[in-house]
């Protein structure tokens, strides 16, 4: 049974971080330890003034994760994941422990989600930024083998504002030197747009968009645009429940070394985006018809809490959908 380290947020009620990792990663044969970078009672969707808890302080960060990677333990991480760290000294805690144990294990996997913010907006604080483009750009190639930015992330690691395809595919091209995949978890349709204006069509705002860029992709297939339908509500957890079956479909490909046979990679990911669909279709059907929650509102937002124990026979089950977009 492989073991996995995750550092990332933990709420009591609901499921966001690793609540939200968790029981997935178990119902996929995973072994998991949880470092809890934050203990909330809740998530911040249901308004600042409703979430009650602590930071975890750098000292007992650093405390926990030295004692787990110490010798003495001799635990033997096949994967690391980390998310949401909310401020600087914990992302740079997490990575020179995370650095110190990739040194001595090469074979090991880590999945880095950059959780900065979205649509302009930032979640943490402002020094985290430069912090993240340490990791990624003031290290070896390698460290980090798999990042799982939205747009907004994206353009902070790479300190420029993509306003085109053409700009996102510069941005993945300068990023693939350092890390080996790169899933963009969401971008503007505009974005999609602009590889389509030629023939002036449109994209369908009712979709979004994911680009995934991997050196594991068949030479000559570039990034790989998935569009998938977009929910009206707003639901939390939903990027940490896909980093962590992202990073159980990408270890079990690279295990079983499959890149020159019949699956495409682009598949794996394909299996992911459908399981997030049938997660939020089963949330969505337990809350009331024609619900659309919004950000602050705790009576909307505990109506919307993922479904992730009902959805316990999704996690491992074939793709029924293909999710793949093709520009004309």
């Amino acid at each position: 049974m492989p073991l996995l380290l995750a550092t990332q947020s933990h709420v009591c009620h609901g499921y966001v971080g690793n609540r939200a990792a968790t029981f997935p990663l178990q119902c996929l044969g995973w072994d998991v330890d949880c470092c809890n970078s934050v203990q909330f009672s809740n998530h911040t969707g249901y308004g600042m003034d409703k979430v009650f808890g602590n930071i975890t302080s750098t000292d007992d960060l650093n405390n926990i994760l030295k004692d787990l990677f110490s010798k003495e333990k001799s635990h033997q991480y096949n994967a690391l994941l980390s998310g949401y760290l909310p401020n600087q000294m914990s992302v740079k805690c997490m990575s020179q422990n995370y650095k110190n144990y990739k040194s001595n294990h090469g074979d090991c996997v880590w999945l880095m989600d950059p959780v900065m913010g979205d649509e302009g907006q930032l979640y943490v604080s402002e020094d985290v930024v430069p912090e993240y483009r340490s990791i990624i750009f003031n290290n070896e190639p390698g460290l980090v083998n798999i990042i799982t930015p939205n747009q907004f992330e994206l353009e902070l690691l790479c300190d420029k504002k993509i306003r085109t395809f053409e700009e996102l595919e510069n941005c993945l091209t300068m990023l693939r030197k350092y890390v080996d995949t790169i899933i963009v978890t969401s971008i503007d349709s505009s974005l999609v747009e602009t590889k389509e204006t030629k023939e002036g069509k449109s994209t369908d705002e009712s979709y979004i968009y994911c680009v995934v860029s991997s050196e594991k992709q068949s030479k000559g297939d570039g990034s790989q645009i998935f569009r998938v339908p977009l929910l009206k509500s707003y639901v939390t957890g939903v990027g940490d429940l896909f980093s962590a079956l992202v990073l159980d479909r990408i270890y079990n490909y690279d295990a079983e070394e499959r890149f020159d046979k019949k699956i495409p990679f682009y598949n794996q990911i394909n299996e992911v985006l459908d399981v997030i669909q049938r997660v939020l279709k089963l949330t969505q059907s337990y809350a009331p018809k024609d619900l659309v929650s919004k950000i602050n509102s705790a009576d909307e937002m505990k109506l919307m809490e993922l479904r992730i124990i009902e959805a316990r026979d999704y996690y491992d089950k074939p793709t029924r959908h293909d999710y793949r977009y093709i520009c004309h």
